[in-house]
């Protein structure tokens, strides 16, 4: 059986330094090791990749999203990270494949960039963030999009974007990725069923990042409309099995996808990573 992480990151350097040019930066990911698209990153990469049983990543450049003035901008640099990513992808199609990014100031923008990114550069769907500009992933506006990834039979992974928690005697940027990450999936997850994007988009494949959130610890009539949804959910806990477990339970092992979260979980966390999704999952 195949073993497809379908949680990784990489980060184009041509992509950053258009970001940057622009004015969108300081940009942190610049100083994750081994999350570039060098020929040396890569073989890294794949060699991190086999001592922990990895088949293929399926790479992602979230929570990268281009902000920039204009849609024009963001249309640009939505277009060269893509091909940046297709071109790291292409360098080893048989361990890697890839989501995009759109430029979602723009739904007009964002539908040509998906048709790009999806029917001629080959990626398998594209990575959304739980919210931009205020706005839900699944606002109404939206829906030209989501009518387009559900005829493309496209795999949307819904990831956080590390929004701040609310006022707390913590470290907000500690709080914005250990409570507001579980905050931005959970409220993904409850937006979904209230959409009833699962009947009305039935052929779109939905992942929701860090297991769902918290969403398996809600009321019971909520916790069994997401049973019965098409909803998936990756595994990507920190090392929170308890988490995995009521995953599994309440949702099966088959929605349950292995998600990494690589480069920021690597080498022997990595490992640990891998081998609690086979655990939770018996897969």
């Amino acid at each position: 059986m195949t073993t497809t992480d379908w949680h990784a990151h990489l980060w184009p350097h041509a992509y950053l330094d258009l970001l940057e040019a622009h004015g969108q930066g300081p940009l942190p990911q610049r100083g994750v090791p081994q999350g570039g698209d060098g020929p040396a990153m890569l073989s890294l990469r794949l060699r991190q990749m086999d001592a922990c049983g990895i088949d293929r990543q399926v790479l992602n450049a979230a929570t990268l999203y281009p902000a920039l003035p204009s849609p024009e901008d963001e249309a640009r640099a939505a277009r060269l990270a893509n091909e940046s990513l297709a071109a790291a992808t292409g360098a080893h199609p048989d361990r890697f494949a890839f989501l995009g990014l759109l430029p979602l100031s723009g739904v007009a923008e964002s539908l040509r960039e998906l048709g790009h990114l999806m029917d001629r550069l080959g990626a398998l769907g594209v990575v959304l963030p739980a919210s931009w500009h205020g706005a839900p992933a699944l606002d109404p506006r939206y829906t030209p999009l989501y009518e387009a990834l559900d005829e493309r039979r496209a795999t949307v992974l819904y990831h956080p974007t590390g929004r701040h928690a609310g006022p707390s005697l913590s470290d907000p940027s500690v709080l914005a990725w250990s409570v507001g990450a579980i905050a931005e999936q959970t409220t993904v997850v409850l937006d979904w069923l209230q959409a009833g994007m699962s009947y009305h988009h039935p052929r779109i494949r939905p992942i929701v990042a860090r297991a769902g959130g918290a969403c398996f610890l809600l009321d019971p009539d909520t916790v069994r409309g997401v049973a019965a949804s098409t909803l998936c959910f990756d595994s990507h806990t920190h090392g929170g099995t308890a988490a995995l477990g009521l995953a599994v339970h309440h949702a099966g092992p088959d929605r349950l996808v292995l998600g990494s979260d690589y480069p920021f979980v690597r080498d022997a966390h990595l490992r640990t990573a891998v081998r609690g999704f086979r655990e939770a999952t018996g897969r």
